[in-house]
């Protein structure tokens, strides 16, 4: 191919558009097989072609576990934790179509290890998480967010974190009904996976 020649994509050889590309460490890919590669996934990955095939195969698969996915619980209100309980399985997702967005579909024995935290935003000299209270709370109102990290053992991901919240919470009283929803969500997801996941971490 010369120089200024139509460049292909790296996985089905058509020509790769000049206003789309991905550009991967094994070389260029096309639009359409962009959409194939999971959300999770950071570029660095595909260092050669043999992974990138690798990670389709496991995208093909990932398929076949969305068809049989049966939600039994959605925790949190923008980002949410998708849960099948009978299966054993969820996602996460941030779409009202989830499926068409194909997720990837996560195994409950696939959690290594959990952490959740609860981050005062405005004042800056309060922060609740896994490691305990660090300073004194502030006086006043603070904006909060409750959110979680989750291991996984994959190949192409490993960590994955979420918040539970849609809008910060405004409060002078952390005792308030809506602080102890939110941390009993927390709880809710810590005694899902703690069964699965090696190394337990909890708020004091």
């Amino acid at each position: 191919m010369s120089l200024f020649g139509k460049k292909k994509c790296c996985l089905c050889d058509e020509s790769v558009g000049t206003i789309y590309k991905k550009k991967l460490p094994c070389g260029l890919l096309c639009e359409k097989c962009s959409h194939k590669l999971s959300p999770f996934v950071r570029s660095r990955k595909f260092t050669d072609i043999e992974k990138l095939r690798d990670h389709i195969e496991y995208r093909k698969e990932n398929e076949e576990l969305l068809e049989k996915f049966q939600i039994t619980r959605i925790i949190g209100e923008k980002e949410r934790l998708v849960i099948d309980d009978k299966n054993k399985l969820f996602l996460f997702t941030d779409q009202d179509k989830w499926a068409d967005h194909q997720p990837d579909v996560i195994r409950f024995d696939q959690v290594t290890g959990f952490d959740e935290y609860i981050e005062a935003i405005e004042s800056g000299d309060y922060y609740e998480s896994s490691k305990g209270i660090e300073t004194g709370v502030p006086k006043g109102f603070v904006n909060y967010n409750f959110s979680f990290t989750l291991t996984v053992d994959s190949p192409w991901f490993d960590v994955i974190s979420l918040q539970i919240n849609r809008d910060e919470l405004n409060t002078d009283n952390i005792n308030c009904a809506e602080y102890r929803e939110y941390k009993e969500i927390l709880a809710e997801i810590r005694e899902t996976f703690r069964p699965y996941y090696r190394f337990a971490k909890k708020i004091s």
